[in-house]
């Protein structure tokens, strides 16, 4: 679990009921974090997935720390650009900005779309859906955007 967060909701009416907090923690300063829109499509999704958490963390990190966590618990030596972990009733998603920034130039996308789209990836293996065959890739493909456009 990363500590330090720099929002911090607790129960407010504006959560749906199966989310007592949300936090987000920015551990990198390179590039700028849409906050408040995160909080709003974390809210929306988890309302359409019905998740059930008592908390969803979403932490940004930079290269070197994202290749770490990689490493550590997927063991793969690189630097990625979403990670996901379920602690019982709590979820966290880390995210990389600058693999999104990088992303985000290579299909011509902003990169505050490829923020947003990371936090509902993340939300959505939270929510029980994979991404290791093609037609489960597909299928989380489509409610990506589905819940983008919430």
């Amino acid at each position: 679990m990363v500590v330090l967060s720099i929002l911090k909701i607790r129960s407010s009416s504006s959560l749906p009921k199966n989310i007592m907090n949300i936090a987000i923690t920015n551990l990198q300063s390179k590039f700028p974090i849409p906050q408040k829109k995160i909080t709003r499509i974390i809210t929306l999704s988890a309302k359409r997935l019905k998740l059930n958490l008592e908390e969803v963390s979403v932490v940004f990190v930079g290269e070197g720390r994202m290749r770490t966590l990689n490493k550590m618990h997927l063991r793969h030596d690189y630097v990625t650009d979403v990670l996901t972990f379920g602690y019982k009733a709590r979820g966290e998603v880390v995210i990389c900005p600058s693999v999104a920034s990088s992303n985000a130039h290579h299909f011509k996308s902003s990169l505050e779309r490829e923020l947003l789209l990371y936090v509902v990836h993340g939300l959505l293996h939270l929510a029980g859906f994979n991404d290791h065959k093609p037609a489960d890739i597909a299928r989380m493909r489509l409610k990506e955007e589905e819940l983008l456009r919430l």
